[in-house]
């Protein structure tokens, strides 16, 4: 995922609601040399996410921010870049309902 520019609330990734409870997310973000590792943990009950992030490393800044919500039975993760050439990669973990 390229993002589109700076400004918060980017949609990254989403899954169904009704089919998974948690999710951990592996995500890296590269803006030109500068680099960032981050894990994101996400868990819902069905009306409310919530979310840690924990594990970071960065080679200066940060880069980005993460938020998660649910939208139309949908949980999303939402990104915020602090750039317009943040590119981010992610390998997502689920446990079902």
């Amino acid at each position: 995922y390229t993002t589109s520019g700076v400004g918060s609330g980017q949609v990254v990734d989403t899954f169904a609601a009704a089919t998974f409870r948690s999710v951990v997310y592996q995500i890296q973000v590269t803006d030109g040399s500068a680099y960032e590792t981050t894990f994101v943990s996400v868990m819902h009950d069905g009306t409310t996410t919530y979310l840690t992030e924990y594990g970071t490393i960065a080679s200066g800044s940060i880069l980005a921010a993460f938020d998660a919500d649910i939208s139309s039975g949908n949980v999303r993760l939402l990104v915020t870049p602090n750039s317009t050439g943040a590119v981010i990669k992610l390998v997502r973990t689920t446990i079902n309902v």
